[in-house]
């Protein structure tokens, strides 16, 4: 029997650890990645529809399939303003039903659209980059959206944690710099525009010299709530208000004093949280890190927008009334 329970403790140490799998698997998926692009550069390139389709197929596996994936969008809203074009959207198609597509380009309201990607080379231009995000910013979403729900029927206009909406904006490119520094001279005109942006990095390993996609994240500091009031548009103050009631307050309390919820920072007034994207930053993996970061943003937009369809109707029929003068 001694001898048996020895056998089962061996094999149960040797059992893999899932996490660790998944973990070393993000790290590998990273150099497949480069050596990717590195393969279609040395046999004549990669064209800008072959970069989109490579990073189409990343966002499509870590992005919740609630959110649809589009190539070649501009987003508009019913004030009759459009962005520059945009690589890749990601939007809630389920709660915004109206995609406007001409001939392959797809125009898509600002109140659907969460996350919108930029994808270059290794070359681009810091001005058109900040007028690209400037386009997207500048998009005003209508809170005049009307609805049923279990309480009885409601406006947007009601909804003051979301007036507005506005994307997660990302930048990935296969623009390479050796090292942390080279890395933050690049992006210091454009680091303001974007929310994450992806770029090659060398990295010396013990098996030589390799390169990966290196994460920055500009505001990775800032606590979640800071997130949430300028994706939303809140008037909400900077931090991420968790307490409503003062049983909230009681329950925070004994999750903070037993210890039992370590990975929430929980404020000393036990009314809010503190945590920030960096403590969703894996060493050393950047995509895994990506994947984290990004989802919890999305969790913060996580109720869409209800669609103005009133607005766009309007809009619509001003068209019509102008044709007629």
């Amino acid at each position: 029997m001694a001898i048996f329970e020895e056998s089962c403790n061996e094999h149960t140490t040797k059992e893999p650890n899932v996490l660790e799998l998944i973990e070393k698997n993000y790290r590998q998926l990273n150099q497949m990645m480069v050596e990717e692009i590195e393969i279609a550069s040395a046999h004549g390139g990669i064209t800008g529809s072959g970069r989109e389709m490579m990073w189409m197929k990343f966002f499509r596996n870590i992005i919740p399939l609630k959110y649809s994936l589009a190539q070649g969008v501009i987003i508009i809203d019913s004030h009759n303003n459009r962005s520059r074009e945009v690589d890749i959207a990601v939007y809630d198609e389920q709660y915004t039903p109206y995609v406007f597509q001409h001939n392959t380009l797809k125009f898509i309201p600002i109140e659907a659209v969460v996350i919108a990607i930029e994808c270059k080379s290794d070359k681009w231009k810091d001005d058109g980059l900040i007028k690209w995000a400037e386009s997207i910013r500048e998009l005003k979403a209508t809170a005049s959206g009307v609805a049923r729900m279990a309480t009885g029927y409601i406006s947007g206009l009601t909804n003051l944690t979301q007036q507005q909406t506005r994307p997660i904006l990302i930048l990935a490119s296969n623009f390479k710099r050796v090292n942390e520094d080279t890395i933050h001279a690049n992006i210091d005109k454009i680091k303001n525009s974007f929310d994450f942006i992806l770029l090659k990095q060398s990295v010396s390993r013990s098996n030589g010299a390799t390169s990966q996609f290196k994460l920055v994240v500009p505001s990775e500091n800032e606590k979640l709530g800071w997130w949430g009031s300028r994706l939303n548009g809140s008037q909400e103050e900077d931090n991420l208000k968790i307490v409503v009631t003062q049983d909230h307050r009681i329950r925070l309390k004994e999750a903070k004093e037993s210890g039992k919820y370590s990975e929430l920072k929980i404020s000393e007034e036990y009314d809010s949280l503190e945590n920030t994207l960096l403590d969703l930053r894996i060493p050393d993996n950047e995509l895994l890190t990506l994947n984290f970061q990004l989802n919890q943003l999305l969790m913060l937009l996580n109720n869409p927008m209800m669609f103005p369809h009133f607005a766009y109707a309007k809009a619509f029929k001003k068209i019509g009334e102008n044709k007629k003068l």
